[in-house]
């Protein structure tokens, strides 16, 4: 049994939140102890086994921002590399291994601990992202003072940057993100094109709208969108600016996704960019026929154009519009790609998954 340390954001519905809730489970099933630090004191969504040992900061943090003050009080009480709450906890726990999911708050982490424990962590984010001078900086200092243990890359995109920023000082695997352990549901299918996400803009869903608009034929066919977030009102608003607001659905934060999953045909992805599209892969764990345009990073690495579902041209909004009236046109076409979609997700497993990113971490360690 190892003692495995875990540092997420939070539990708040989210893509990083999803992953490591997931391996936290998974590690503790498999009867290792494991320690799970929240950085941000927010509401949690996601759940985990009674037996993990979770902590939270004890300190105030505004989310909404009322306090800018207050929040970089915050910031360098929790990650300070110099006494910081995260690195004296740790420091107490003594952990076997340290994961961490995120862009830039785990390169604090590396540089208080100084290589004490191993650390492996994961950058989230859309690989060609540009951060500011100052995480850049951060960052930077990290890699030349306390180079992380092992970095696990999403897709080989990802590897490649992460090569081209470490050489060959850091060992680096691809392990896309588990899937989710659906069970079986029986349920009536509804003319639904979903999407799920945060409502965000760069979530891409003002584009979805427009191409559902400007679909001729779709007669009682709903588009339901399932998430929720800092463009909400913006995004909501849109649908009346289209025209179709009756025909469109917002249903908020839905923690049992995988009940409005199994109602739905078809999903849509309209990102503008990901690091690994986790809403994208849970639409083809549930069996639906999957739409999606051709974005960096992770969408080929779960779709083969027109075997399991369709990849289009980023941007391309005309193709989205003919792809999806093809598909509410074709229900035998919508059954195909869906169970093609369902079984090219076991790849995803989250045992296999899991194993791979436990051997990974632990490979520095006598357990």
């Amino acid at each position: 049994m190892s003692k495995i340390c875990i540092v997420s954001p939070s539990l708040q519905l989210g893509g990083i939140e999803r992953s490591l809730s997931i391996l936290a489970n998974q590690f503790v099933k498999m009867g290792h102890e494991v320690h799970f630090i929240k950085i941000f004191p927010f509401e949690d969504f996601y759940q985990l086994d009674n037996r993990i040992k979770v902590y939270t900061p004890p300190f105030n943090f505004s989310k909404k921002g009322e306090s800018a003050v207050k929040n970089i009080l915050y910031y360098v009480r929790v990650l300070s590399p110099v006494g910081g709450y995260i690195k004296n906890l740790i420091g107490t726990i003594k952990p076997d291994t340290v994961l961490s999911y995120g862009d830039w708050f785990p390169h604090l982490i590396m540089l208080g601990l100084k290589n004490k424990f191993p650390f492996y962590y994961s950058n989230r984010s859309n690989p060609r992202i540009k951060y500011t001078k100052s995480i850049e900086f951060i960052r930077n200092l990290a890699y030349k003072l306390t180079p992380p243990t092992g970095v696990i890359a999403q897709t080989s995109q990802a590897k490649d940057r992460k090569v081209k920023l470490l050489g060959n000082r850091t060992k680096i695997k691809i392990v896309p993100n588990p899937a989710p352990n659906f069970n079986e549901l029986n349920c009536e299918k509804e003319n639904w094109i979903i999407s799920v996400g945060r409502l965000h803009k760069e979530k891409g869903f003002i584009r979805l709208m427009e191409a559902f608009s400007k679909i001729k034929d779709r007669s009682d066919w709903k588009l339901v969108l399932v998430g929720d977030g800092i463009h909400a009102k913006e995004i909501m608003g849109m649908s009346e600016v289209y025209g179709i607001q009756d025909s469109v659905v917002f249903l908020g934060k839905v923690l049992d996704v995988q009940s409005v999953l199994c109602k739905s045909k078809i999903f849509a992805f309209g990102s503008h960019h990901e690091g690994f599209p986790n809403a994208l892969l849970e639409g083809a764990c549930a069996g639906l026929a999957c739409v999606s345009f051709d974005i960096v990073a992770g969408p080929r690495d779960i779709i083969s154009n027109g075997e399991n579902g369709f990849l289009i041209e980023d941007g391309n909004l005309d193709e989205m519009i003919r792809i999806l009236q093809y598909l509410i046109n074709n229900e035998s076409e919508i059954k195909r790609l869906g169970e093609a979609a369902k079984k090219s997700s076991d790849r995803f497993n989250a045992d296999r998954i899991t194993n791979e990113i436990l051997n990974f971490i632990l490979q520095n360690t006598n357990s």
